[in-house]
């Protein structure tokens, strides 16, 4: 009997632990936007070689990047599984306002937060702004200002 009642306590303290804990997938869901620094768009254009990378720097208080933003959830729907990519960096203050936005506006496509070494690297003066690399990641432009669904599209079936 005392062996029945301690292995019942053993398997009810194992359950609640584990639904206290979860499993580490849903621990790092919970963890939000990571904070990256100099050095990071050379990981992006590896990770996605092969394909049309659009890395769009923003902020979440910024009037043109709320403009622009439904347009690149579009376009990212629209053309994800063909070869297409956006990746956004937040210049926020910190990721937590990041994710407020990315909520906001249920953004689909990666998203994560730029400290201030990025953007010194890759000479954000403005915002929104975009570069866009080609499949071989070598870059094709540099777009200042907010990008419309229909450029967006072209870049998306016209630059493969």
């Amino acid at each position: 009997m005392k062996k029945t009642i301690f292995l019942l306590i053993a398997l009810m303290s194992l359950f609640v632990l584990s639904g206290c804990f979860g499993s580490k997938e849903k621990a790092e869901e919970k963890q939000g936007i990571q904070t990256v620094s100099k050095g990071y768009l050379e990981e992006l254009k590896k990770q996605y070689a092969g394909k049309t990378l659009v890395v769009n720097f923003f902020a979440s208080w910024c009037p043109p990047c709320r403009g622009e933003t439904p347009d690149f959830v579009k376009a990212y729907e629209k053309y994800k599984d063909q070869d297409f990519v956006i990746v956004g960096i937040s210049v926020d203050k910190t990721a937590e306002d990041a994710q407020k936005f990315v909520d906001e506006f249920k953004i689909t496509y990666p998203v994560v937060h730029g400290d201030d070494s990025l953007g010194m690297e890759m000479s954000v003066n403005t915002i929104p702004v975009s570069f866009i690399f080609k499949p071989d990641g070598k870059l094709f432009d540099r777009a200042e200002g907010p990008l419309s669904e229909t450029q967006l599209e072209y870049i998306a079936t016209k630059l493969k």
